[in-house]
């Protein structure tokens, strides 16, 4: 195996473990590998697994890698590193933000990604874009020195537009072949049509592909899926009546929007309502009459600068495409307002092993990353796998190092339960916390918006609240920071559990964590048709719910430590974490294990008496 050389690592005193994590990729990551890395927030495990990576390279292994990430703005931490170990590395996200002609165009705020992407392609054939023309101006090695001049990915699209007055997008596709190291957001990845409209023509056969918080290839419906609102599916039967676009569409999509709206009347609250997908009588022909339907819009509307730009047409056809595939099912459900929605889902886990398998080397990244025996047993990927965690090191876990736990086991959230009486109980439970604090954030998770929903309402007027809402992250950061004392409400698994940040000068201000129930998915119809595909393959559905539930309460309690200064209080409130094998997978050690209420406010009211948090 190779031997790493470490007198280049770019840090003087490396923390415990780094080193030793990127000796270990180095010598272990082979063809038909994944390795699967356990590393705490605060770590450091993206300067590793580049450095491995650089070496790798260098030594003729692999040519290049792909750093994937969740959102656009995890890409910054990446080019940090990546500038520090001088390779030569591109970023790539979303389109329409990295695009600076779309500014410059009316009506194009709404347009959905599908429909930009028209929009570009025909601004650039119709010779109107002035920034893509100009990449044949520059040798690529001067695209990648620009990008390499910036410390973040907004400025790196703004450096390419108005140093060289080149389109920002194309310039990364341009570079990808050329460099060590290329960052791009999931859908590159985990989207079918993405990937093959953009990536599909690239050789990966010595690419090694590296997945930030991969954690989330549990959720594969989430990362994989797509969604089209009740809302969207109406925009576009006005839009095909004001177009004049043929009848046969016409009537597709309004048979499509009132077999989702009657459907839609016998829907819970609850999760996924599974809609049998051969009843919205989809078919291929279709799909590509209403894809050459929405370009012959989007012409004219680019054409004439209409407001037509902001057409739904692609995203629909996009969506009804997905749902051609095999191993995806339609199901309904309803977003943060309450409205019905149309998603298109993987049914398995066969979509997600054809991604992983284009690669011949993975390594999966995360605080929380999926067990071996997912990628084993439940995916199937026909890899060999090897698990290593950075605190057999001696690396330090912040999280559980400066945590105070505390189990509430007098209420549970199992549904058999779920009644006033017992929402009620979490919610004095919630406002007995917040009463004891001082200060700061106290961030209750929630396992489903229905349970959210229920236990706020009865929260009293007196309280500083703030619920989880489709608003921009960074708005809800600032509505939490403008009160000494505040209560945010978060659903587990959602984004703000597992993306949210509430820091002042290097200060985690999320100061308490109540977790109300066990977060496991809720038994609706995609989980039962997920769980029936893998016990149908020899795996264990319980297991593997377990395994979401313990990763969305570590992703959520994650929120409020965010370094080695961070002190926090976790309460986990569900007698289930006692009377379930949940704890040992948690890693907490439980201070406090109690069915008082009052017990707990004490508690809390003595650390902060202490500043132990």
């Amino acid at each position: 195996m190779l031997e790493i050389e470490l007198q280049d690592f770019p840090y003087k005193t490396p923390r415990i473990g780094q080193v030793e994590l990127a000796k270990f990729i180095a010598e272990k990551l082979g063809r038909d590998d994944i390795i699967v890395v356990a590393a705490p927030t605060g770590f450091g495990k993206t300067i590793s697994t580049l450095y491995a990576i650089k070496n790798l390279i260098r030594r003729g292994e692999f040519e290049r890698a792909l750093y994937v990430v969740r959102t656009r703005n995890e890409l910054d931490s990446f080019i940090r590193e990546a500038r520090l170990l001088e390779m030569r590395f591109a970023v790539l996200y979303s389109g329409k933000r990295m695009c600076p002609l779309i500014r410059e165009v009316r009506f194009t705020n709404e347009v959905s990604p599908e429909g930009f992407w028209l929009f570009c392609n025909i601004m650039r054939v119709h010779g109107k874009c002035r920034f893509y023309p100009r990449l044949q101006l520059f040798h690529t090695q001067i695209l990648i020195s620009t990008i390499s001049d910036y410390t973040d990915h907004y400025n790196i699209a703004r450096g390419l537009a108005e140093k060289l007055g080149v389109c920002p997008y194309f310039a990364m596709i341009e570079a990808l072949e050329h460099v060590e190291a290329f960052a791009l957001t999931y859908p590159y990845i985990f989207k079918e049509s993405i990937w093959r409209a953009v990536l599909g023509e690239t050789g990966t056969s010595h690419t090694v592909l590296i997945v930030d918080e991969a954690h989330n290839l549990l959720n594969v419906g989430n990362i994989m899926g797509d969604t089209i609102t009740t809302k969207e599916l109406s925009k576009a039967l006005l839009e095909v009546g004001e177009l004049f676009i043929s009848r046969d569409i016409s009537s597709f999509i309004k048979g499509l929007a009132e077999k989702v709206f009657k459907a839609g009347k016998e829907l819970e609250d609850r999760g996924y309502k599974h809609l049998d997908k051969s009843e919205l009588n989809i078919d291929e022909g279709l799909v590509e009459k209403l894809k050459d339907a929405a370009f012959n819009v989007m012409v004219k509307a680019v054409l004439n600068t209409s407001k037509a730009l902001s057409t739904t047409l692609p995203h629909l056809a996009s969506v009804l495409e997905l749902a051609l595939d095999e191993s995806y099912e339609t199901f309904l459900s309803r977003d943060y307002h309450g409205d019905l929605a149309l998603s298109v889902m993987p049914s398995s886990f066969k979509p997600l092993k054809r991604v992983l398998e284009r690669f011949p080397s993975i390594v999966a990244l995360s605080a929380t990353p999926p067990s071996s025996r997912f990628f084993e047993s439940i995916v199937k990927v026909e890899k060999k796998v090897h698990v290593v965690d950075v605190e057999e090191w001696g690396a330090k876990n912040f999280l559980k190092e400066n945590t105070a736990t505390v189990i509430y086991t007098n209420a549970t959230t199992s549904y058999r339960s779920r009644n006033p009486e017992m929402f009620k109980k979490y919610a004095q439970l919630i406002e007995a916390v917040y009463n004891a604090m001082s200060k700061g954030i106290l961030l209750t998770v929630y396992p489903s918006y229905e349970v959210l929903r229920a236990i706020v309402s009865e929260l009293p007027d007196t309280m500083n609240i703030v619920v989880e809402s489709p608003q921009p992250l960074s708005e809800i950061v600032r509505q939490v920071k403008t009160f000494k004392k505040a209560a945010l409400n978060i659903v587990a698994g959602g984004r703000l559990a597992e993306g949210i940040e509430v820091v002042e000068k290097g200060e985690s201000l999320i100061k308490v964590v109540i977790v109300v129930g066990v977060p496991y998915p809720q038994p609706d119809d995609y989980a039962q048709a997920i769980a029936t595909e893998i016990n149908k393959i020899g795996g264990s559905s319980a297991d593997f719910f377990r395994e979401i539930a313990l990763i969305r309460v570590l992703q959520a309690v994650g929120r409020a430590v965010r370094s080695e200064e961070d002190r926090a209080v976790i309460v986990l409130a569900d007698n289930r974490y006692v009377t379930q094998p949940l704890l040992p997978g948690l890693g907490l050690r439980p201070r406090i294990i109690t069915r008082r209420i009052d017990e707990i406010a004490k508690f809390i009211v003595q650390l902060f008496k202490n500043e132990d948090v």
